[in-house]
């Protein structure tokens, strides 16, 4: 396939989620989890399992997506490998789309956010290997993020029941508000910066939901975004030939010069 039809196909899953996705806004109602004997717990305001909400809202949305272009899905089938969805024509498909969820909440008073968008030291690096992403990083033709931002209703632990009849719905709090979405390529919302802590994680630019819609980052293609992440130093002491994309693109200038003049 071609790059131009690489990208209409991108671009056409790209729509499409959206379009599934514009239709949810009654479903941001996920209150608690159901047992079978109809007792409803609710979800609390931890932010791992309101991620594991907002992907299962995803997952049915990805799969219809994927039976309206005549692909099929797989699902990791252990935890942590990348991606959440591979959409994918059958298993030989070497333009295969990743497609992962991300979450996060609004800082209060500040309608910027960030996420982290995975590592940048394993598969990223060795494209064959299939180490915690369920096909080789070279089989994936492209990486789209679904991304959420709530705001995040937290109360205390001790004024929450613990547990509800299904008789009672209307009174199991939700413990989110306001959200929104956006779907984009991954490398068009990468900073040129690490992820928080001391983790070797990609970090996202910091921005408002437009600035994600609209893909602000810094990098002018996919093919720069990997060049960067690949050769950028794990610790910040080893980042002595650049800690930015001002400072990779002298880099790589001074070195195009180089084997020019010689």
């Amino acid at each position: 396939m071609g790059s131009d039809e690489l990208t209409r196909r991108t671009v056409q899953v790209k729509d499409a989620l959206i379009a599934e996705l514009n239709k949810l806004d009654d479903e941001y109602s996920v209150c608690g989890f159901i047992d079978h004997s109809r007792i409803i717990y609710p979800l609390g305001s931890d932010t791992k399992v309101l991620s594991t909400v907002f992907e299962l809202i995803c997952r049915p949305v990805v799969h219809a997506v994927a039976a309206s272009v005549a692909h099929r899905i797989v699902e990791p089938s252990v935890q942590n490998h990348y991606p959440d969805f591979t959409m994918m024509r059958d298993k030989a498909d070497k333009e295969k789309i990743a497609v992962d969820v991300k979450t996060t909440y609004r800082r209060q008073g500040s309608e910027k956010f960030r996420y982290t968008l995975g590592g940048y030291t394993s598969f990223i690096r060795i494209g064959n290997e299939n180490k915690n992403i369920v096909f080789p990083f070279d089989d994936y033709a492209a990486h789209l993020v679904i991304g959420f931002v709530y705001n995040r209703l937290v109360r205390k632990k001790a004024g929450i029941n613990l547990r509800y009849g299904v008789e009672q719905i209307e009174d199991v709090p939700v413990p989110f508000s306001d959200v929104e979405f956006f779907v984009q390529d991954k490398w068009r919302i990468s900073s040129d910066r690490a992820g928080s802590g001391n983790t070797t994680n990609i970090g996202s630019i910091h921005g408002t939901i437009d600035d994600f819609r609209r893909g602000a980052g810094p990098f002018e293609s996919e093919r720069e975004f990997l060049d960067y992440w690949r050769a950028y130093g794990r610790t910040a002491s080893s980042r002595t030939s650049f800690s930015d994309i001002d400072g990779f693109r002298r880099l790589k200038q001074g070195r195009t010069t180089r084997n020019r003049r010689s």
